[in-house]
């Protein structure tokens, strides 16, 4: 990963079982455009309740940073850093 994509990368932690790599993308996607989310899974293929959202452009990342840490999605608190 470049310098660039890990300025534009941000971390999402807090998530509810629901939410899948759709339901990220779109709670993100008034913040830029984003150009990759990822949820890592369990061996059960369950997410461990965190993501990443990569930006095109690390100002769209801080934005989202900003405006998304203490959010709420599904009723669970967003951490966004």
């Amino acid at each position: 990963m470049s310098k660039e994509q890990a300025e534009a990368t941000i971390y999402v932690g807090g998530l509810e079982s629901k939410v899948d790599s759709d339901t990220l993308h779109a709670a993100f996607l008034p913040f830029g455009e984003v150009v990759n989310v990822s949820i890592p899974t369990d061996q059960n293929k369950e997410h461990r309740g965190y993501g990443f959202v990569e930006f095109e452009d690390s100002t769209d990342a801080q934005h989202a940073m900003d405006n998304m840490d203490g959010a709420e999605l599904y009723g669970r608190v967003l951490r966004v850093n």
